[in-house]
C-alpha cells in the first residue's frame, strides 16, 4: 500500500502545477470574511449563534473577554505555527512523530487553557462531566452496581438524555473513573476525553496520507485540526472522541477496497472497528455514505465487485462474531439496544420539531461554524479543480468528493438533525483535509495568515458563545 500511495505522489503534483492554488484575492477575500464573522461575533448578531426567531434553538451568547481569551490560548498557537515554519523552511521532514507530538499537545492545552481562562474556573470539567443535561453518561455510571446485571439488561433502561440514544461504551469509560469519586473521577474522565480528542490532530497526518504522502501537506492537515474550534469549544464532550473512530473506519475501508479484498486482515480490522465505534455511537453509521460513493467509483473503474462483497461480507461476519462474544460474556443484547436508542431518537427528534426546510440549511451553517468557516470557504472556492482533477482520476481528489458528498448526504437525509457544530464533529476532518491540502499550496505568509485567523475565530466563538452549559 505504501509503495502504490508513493506511486501517486508525482500525480498529486502535476495536478499543483497546471490547476494551480488559491490567488492572493482568494487569500484576501478568506481573511475578510472571517474578520466580518469574529466582529459579528464580538458584536453579538443574532443569527451568527442560531438565529433563535426562525430554529427556535441556538448557542447563547455569553461575555467573556474576548482579549483575555486571546491572551490565553496564544502560548499553543505560537507552538503551533512555530512547528510550521521550521517544517517550512526546512528541506525534508525526516521525523513527523516530534511535531505531532507539539501539534497534540497544543491543541489539549487550547482546551485546558479557554477553561482556565473563564473566570467560571476549572471545577467546570467536573461539572459538565456530572451535569446529565449536558452528558449524562457519568451520572448512569455512578447508578451501576452490578456491571454484568446492568449490562444484560442496558436494552430495558432508561438512561439520561445522551445515553438513551447511544450504545453503553460513554457510560464504561466513565465508569472505570468512577472508582475515583463522583468529584476525582468526573474531573479525571472530562480530561482524558479531552486527550482523546487530541490525539486525533496524530490520526489525521495518518488519515491525510490516503491523500498525499508528502509530510509537509500532512503536517499542514494535523496542524489546521488543530485549531478546529469544535475540538476546543465541547470540551469536555464526548464527541470530540468521535473523530477517531470515524478516521480508523474510513482508512480501513479505503484500504480494504483499494486492495481489491485480497487482505483478510484489512476487512477483520473494518470488522473490528465497526464493533467498536457501534459500541459508543450510531451516528458513526453515516459513514456509510463514504463507503458507498467510494465503492461504486472503484467499481466504474474496474474494481472488482466480488472482492468487495467479500470484502464487506468479512467485515460484516468480524462484527458480528465480536458481538456474539459479548452477548455470550455479559448477556448484552446489541440488536435490542440498537432499536431501543432509535426509538428514542425517533421520539427525541419529534419532540423538537425541526422544520426540514429551515435546518437543511441551518445544520450546514452550524457544521461550518463548528470548523470555523475557513474549511468551508477553501473548499468552496476550489471545488471546481477538484472536479477537474477527479475526472483526471486523481484518487486525493476523489476522497475529497466523497467527504463532501457524505456531509452533503447527511444534511439533506435529515438522519442527524440540529447541533451539528457537535454532533457533525467526526465528519470535520472530511472537510479540514481537503481544506489543508489546498492550505498548503499557498505562499507562507499568506497561509500562516489564514491559520491565525482560524485561531482567532476559536478565542472569539469560546470567549463570546456558550456552547455547553452544566
Amino acid at each position: 500500500m505504501a509503495k502504490k500511495a508513493a506511486q501517486k505522489t508525482p500525480v498529486i503534483r502535476e495536478a499543483k502545477a497546471e490547476l494551480g492554488s488559491l490567488s492572493v484575492s482568494q487569500c484576501k477575500v478568506i481573511l475578510a470574511i472571517g474578520f466580518a464573522f469574529t466582529f459579528g461575533f464580538i458584536r453579538e448578531w443574532e443569527f451568527l449563534n442560531g438565529a433563535a426567531s426562525l430554529t427556535r434553538w441556538e448557542w447563547t451568547y455569553q461575555d467573556l473577554s474576548v482579549a483575555g481569551m486571546g491572551l490565553g490560548l496564544l502560548l499553543p498557537f505560537l507552538a503551533i505555527g512555530t512547528v510550521l515554519w521550521i517544517v517550512e523552511t526546512a528541506k525534508a521532514v525526516r521525523y513527523a512523530w516530534p511535531w505531532l507530538g507539539v501539534l497534540a499537545f497544543s491543541n489539549f492545552l487550547l482546551q485546558f487553557l479557554s477553561v482556565a481562562a473563564d473566570p467560571r474556573g476549572m471545577d467546570r470539567i467536573r461539572q459538565i462531566v456530572q451535569s446529565s443535561n449536558a452528558t449524562g453518561y457519568f451520572t448512569d455510571a455512578l447508578t451501576i452496581q452490578n456491571l454484568l446485571e446492568w449490562m444484560g439488561r442496558f436494552h430495558l433502561s432508561a438512561g439520561a438524555a445522551h445515553s438513551s440514544t447511544h450504545p453503553p461504551g460513554p457510560i464504561l469509560y466513565y465508569y472505570c473513573f468512577s472508582i475515583l469519586g463522583p468529584n476525582a473521577g468526573a474531573y479525571w474522565g472530562g480530561m482524558i476525553v479531552g486527550l482523546l480528542g487530541s490525539m486525533g490532530v496524530i490520526l489525521v497526518y495518518h488519515f491525510t496520507a490516503l491523500w498525499t504522502q508528502d509530510p509537509k501537506v500532512r503536517l499542514t492537515a494535523a496542524a489546521f485540526y488543530a485549531l478546529l474550534p469544535s475540538l476546543t469549544v465541547f470540551f469536555p464532550e464526548f464527541d470530540q472522541a468521535y473523530p477517531l473512530m470515524a478516521m480508523g473506519l474510513l482508512m480501513a475501508w479505503v484500504k480494504a477496497v483499494q486492495d481489491n479484498a485480497h487482505s483478510f486482515r484489512t476487512a477483520f480490522w473494518l470488522g473490528f472497528l465497526l464493533f467498536a465505534a457501534l459500541f459508543f455511537a450510531y451516528n458513526l453509521l453515516v459513514l456509510g455514505a463514504f463507503f458507498a460513493f467510494f465503492a461504486v467509483d472503484r467499481l466504474w473503474h474496474g474494481a472488482g465487485f466480488a472482492g468487495l462483497v467479500k470484502t464487506s461480507a468479512l467485515a460484516l461476519i468480524s462484527c458480528s462474531v465480536l458481538y456474539g462474544l459479548l452477548w455470550l460474556l455479559t448477556g448484552y443484547n446489541a440488536p435490542a439496544t440498537f432499536m431501543r436508542s432509535l426509538h428514542n431518537q425517533t421520539s427525541h427528534s419529534a419532540s423538537l420539531a425541526r422544520p426540514y426546510a429551515i435546518f437543511v440549511i441551518h445544520d450546514l451553517y452550524d457544521f461550518a461554524l463548528g470548523a470555523g468557516f475557513l474549511a468551508v470557504l477553501i473548499v468552496g472556492i476550489r471545488f471546481r479543480p477538484l472536479l477537474q482533477q477527479w475526472k483526471a482520476g486523481e484518487t486525493s481528489a476523489l476522497l475529497s468528493l466523497c467527504g463532501i458528498a457524505t456531509i452533503l448526504t447527511v444534511d439533506f437525509t435529515g438522519l442527524l438533525r440540529g447541533e451539528t457544530a457537535r454532533v457533525w464533529l467526526f465528519l470535520q476532518p472530511l472537510i479540514i483535509i481537503p481544506a489543508a491540502i489546498e492550505l498548503a499550496r499557498v505562499a507562507w505568509p499568506w497561509r500562516f495568515g489564514i491559520l491565525a485567523m482560524q485561531w482567532w475565530i476559536l478565542v472569539c466563538l469560546k470567549a463570546k458563545m456558550s456552547f455547553i452549559e452544566p
